[in-house]
């Protein structure tokens, strides 16, 4: 995907941020490397869980020195006990531990989306830190075919100023293309210098697979806003890569 020299990555969409988060965090862990997973925003409580150890933290000295000798931890401000969701840190933070040099990784889930499949920016998202090398938007081909409407894209308001898609008509492949290329879409927040990632999740069927391999051709074609690195597949119950750009 792209990501061999970037050490700090942002994910940002929806329909798999958190379960590719982890993904690349034991593929970084089984290559030896050291790892940082941690948000700008938040995260559900029993998402977080894993072979690592998780802690809070206040500041950038605080998570390095919370870090011990672990291969990967788990960082977060404080955790919401009226919803199980743990708060993330401003980005400045997460940008002066990439600084410090400790950690080879860092993993960053930088946009919400209430677990929709899809989901458009708002006007305060993602919330990308500056020092990103590489920013992978996510989107869930399992949202292709249903209504345009809440339960099934996060902001569909601000989509239908992205895209030709209109309430309550079936999502289109088409419109994840005009999403993704529209500088207020999909790929809002990246920084100047990164990669510009995306991962096209749920790739599960024939049809999908077919609209997956239709995004990245249009996609390819675009003279502007294309993507750096483009890639399709699935990710539970394990991932697998079923194409690419």
């Amino acid at each position: 995907m792209g990501l061999t020299s970037a050490r700090l990555i942002a994910l940002i969409g929806a329909g798999g941020k958190t379960s590719l988060m982890f993904a690349l965090a034991r593929e970084f862990v089984a290559a030896g490397e050291r790892v940082l997973v941690t948000t700008t925003t938040k995260i559900a409580t029993d998402e977080a869980t894993g072979p690592w150890p998780s802690f809070s933290a206040n500041s950038a000295a605080d998570i390095i020195s919370e870090a011990g000798t672990a291969p990967a931890v788990i960082a977060y401000h404080h955790e919401q006990s009226n919803d199980q969701r743990l708060v993330g840190f401003e980005p400045a933070i997460i940008d002066e531990v990439k600084r410090h040099g400790l950690f080879d990784r860092i993993l960053v889930e930088a946009d919400g989306s209430a677990r929709r499949p899809l989901k458009a920016p708002a006007a305060h998202e993602p919330v990308v830190p500056a020092a990103s090398d590489a920013l992978i938007a996510v989107a869930g081909l399992n949202g292709i075919g249903q209504p345009l409407t809440g339960d099934h894209l996060f902001r569909p308001e601000i989509w239908q100023h992205l895209t030709d898609d209109t309430a309550g008509q079936p999502i289109t492949a088409a419109a994840i293309v005009q999403a993704f290329r529209h500088p207020d879409g999909l790929a809002k927040g990246c920084p100047s210098g990164a990669a510009k990632i995306l991962f096209l999740n749920r790739a599960d069927t024939p049809e999908r697979l077919a609209a997956a391999r239709h995004i990245l051709q249009q996609l390819a074609s675009s003279a502007d806003n294309r993507p750096d690195c483009a890639a399709y597949g699935t990710l539970l119950p394990t991932p697998e890569i079923a194409g690419q750009m």
